[in-house]
């Protein structure tokens, strides 16, 4: 979801200052919610500005670079392996337990077949 424009935002942080009414009534009139409202006035008060924040950047992948390089260097050397195998190896070597989705998101990360048969 994109973020408000900022001249919406002035114009809620302007008509809150000036009492025009609950937040809720607000809210209704620029047709957000009252969250958004609340949030808005915190961030004003906390950061002094009402910008919109850069995203949060999300979950860390489980298998970062390191990780990566050794089942790089695993599928190299074992190119008929199997993703269940590759869980195992890594599992083995690093103590991670993924899925099968997540090493297969691995293999086509680094641009790796996942089937057997010769690279």
């Amino acid at each position: 979801m994109k973020a408000y424009p900022i001249e919406l935002r002035e114009r809620i942080v302007e008509s809150v200052d000036k009492k025009e009414g609950t937040l809720k009534e607000i809210a209704k009139r620029y047709k957000v919610s009252k969250s958004f409202i609340d949030k808005l006035i915190q961030q004003r008060k906390e950061q002094g500005h009402i910008n919109p924040l850069p995203h949060g950047g999300g979950e860390a992948p489980l298998i970062d670079e390191e990780k990566e390089v050794l089942i790089g260097n695993y599928v190299l050397a074992n190119n008929d392996a199997t993703l269940e195998e590759l869980c195992d190896y890594l599992e083995k070597k690093t103590k991670l337990r993924v899925s099968i989705t997540t090493m297969h998101r691995a293999l086509e990360k680094l641009n790796l077949p996942r089937k057997k048969n010769s690279l």
